[in-house]
């Protein structure tokens, strides 16, 4: 299973049956289910002013027509950085891979991703939409290296890990699609085939819908990031929502799974939201699980999550998240981790995960933001990094929203998923982050080098252009 923009309709909801259903990286606004009552609108506060605002689309504000064919609405975005690492971590082999987006204590320049996708309206009830992404990818990961190569059963030799000699890829990836049909039933229940981003959290894949340059730790070992199948929403109450879903199976980059299934059975999960708080204080947070079997032609053996998540937006210029996970599998095996983080073989073991990320960030000016984020992973087992370990780490980000200077420019008329906070055309993000482990998971060895020793920190900038269009 492998490797977003998950649409928030303008509703003062906050959360509606299209969270999980619209294009995941268009952004054409999905049409909402029919009222009988006209939208609220947010108070205005003292000092401010309505203003009439014209431009809606950044190719307005330099005399170009918004980009429509034949009614169908195109999308997109691209993302460039540069990025600067004094060691990466050590990931073995069967638990996937760690970016490594340059050599350790060296910077690189890179252009990360590409997408675009065309997005269609049919009727108030019936939509469909599909992207492509092309991406850069390097996914770092270390294999048991001993004079045999190869770290044997039972540990009679010793073992050493060692990173490969992965080179990037540039990768073209069918990377979202979904058609989405309402039937008349209740309040609406939406339907939709496609292949999706698990709707868990605020955290998706893509960077242009995170408010950080790099995901936590959570989001890239902990659980599916994406997802195909079967989906179906219903909105109870204005403050009561459920999602539920049959998929083929657990897609995420970290092991750069496809979507395509892997075993004769299918992945289950759901998602129970509540809305006690709309409008200017916005307050989502929901309990969700997935349930299915994982491991290559095993039907048998099951992987497993609980997640609850959280945004609430205590003031306009205030934003909080929080996502809560606990997994486990069933019938693990892997082999034996050679030094610095040496460990033995696990032999059809059940075994669990314990993860946590929480993010502030606060608009110090309508151009300027800043955000921070706790993440830690408590691999009690080692089979999500590879390492029995707990990881930590402390990210900063200021944001630059230099789309915000333009005169008479609109956001881009989406938000960050269960945010009221929108989405610009165009940001600069300069990281800082600070990953700590108790084990000596990090290096800045060579490729194809035995690693002879291994450190606890880790440091790396990120400096990311992200464009949305």
């Amino acid at each position: 299973m492998r490797r977003s923009v998950e649409r928030f309709g303008g509703l003062v909801l906050g959360i509606s049956l299209m969270i999980v259903l619209l294009p995941a990286r268009g952004w054409t606004q999905a049409p909402a289910l029919p009222s009988t009552s006209p939208p609220a609108q947010a108070p205005i506060e003292p000092g401010e002013r309505e203003l009439a605002i014209e431009k809606e689309h950044v190719l307005e504000a330099i005399g170009l027509p918004k980009p429509d064919m034949w009614g169908f609405r195109i999308a997109g975005f691209f993302v460039g950085s540069a990025n600067y690492a004094n060691r990466i971590q050590i990931v073995p082999e069967f638990a996937g891979g760690t970016p490594a987006p340059g050599r350790p204590n060296q910077l690189n320049f890179l252009f990360d991703q590409f997408s675009i996708g065309v997005y269609k309206t049919f009727a108030p009830w019936l939509w469909a939409g599909a992207s492509i992404a092309v991406e850069q990818h390097n996914l770092q990961h270390s294999h048991g290296f001993n004079p045999d190569f190869g770290c044997p059963a039972g540990g009679t030799q010793p073992c050493v890990e060692q990173f490969g000699s992965e080179s990037p890829e540039t990768n073209v990836d069918l990377h979202r699609f979904n058609i989405t049909a309402v039937a008349p039933l209740g309040n609406g229940v939406a339907l939709s085939f496609g292949r999706f981003d698990t709707p868990y959290g605020y955290e998706r894949h893509d960077p242009n819908l995170n408010l950080t340059a790099t995901i936590s730790e959570l989001q890239q070992f902990g659980r599916p990031q994406s997802m195909t199948g079967f989906m179906g929403a219903y909105q109870f109450t204005p403050w009561l929502d459920a999602t539920a879903w049959v998929v083929n199976r657990w897609e995420n980059e970290t092991t750069e799974s496809g979507f395509s299934d892997n075993n004769n059975d299918k992945s289950f999960g759901g998602r129970i939201g509540f809305t006690p708080l709309q409008g200017r204080q916005l307050l989502n947070f929901g309990i969700g699980g997935w349930w299915g079997p994982e491991q290559d032609d095993d039907t048998l053996s099951k992987r497993w999550i609980i997640d609850v998540d959280l945004t609430w937006t205590p003031i306009p210029k205030l934003l909080l998240a929080a996502e809560f996970l606990y997994g486990g599998e069933s019938a693990v095996s892997f082999r034996q981790v050679g030094s610095p983080v040496a460990d033995d073989e696990v032999t059809n073991k059940n075994v669990n995960w314990l993860a946590f990320y929480g993010l502030v960030h606060y608009d110090i000016k309508p151009w300027l933001g800043l955000s921070f984020r706790y993440g830690i992973f408590n691999d009690q087992d080692g089979a999500r990094t590879g390492v029995r370990q707990t990881l930590q780490s402390f990210t900063l980000v200021p944001i630059l929203r230099l789309s915000r200077l333009i005169p008479g420019l609109r956001p881009v008329g989406v938000t960050y998923a269960r945010t009221q906070h929108p989405l610009d055309w165009v940001d600069m993000k300069l990281e800082y982050r600070f990953n700590l482990s108790n084990r000596n998971v990090f290096t800045d060895a060579a490729q194809g080098v035995p690693i002879s020793d291994g450190h606890k920190t880790s440091q790396q900038v990120t400096l990311q252009f992200v464009v949305n269009f």
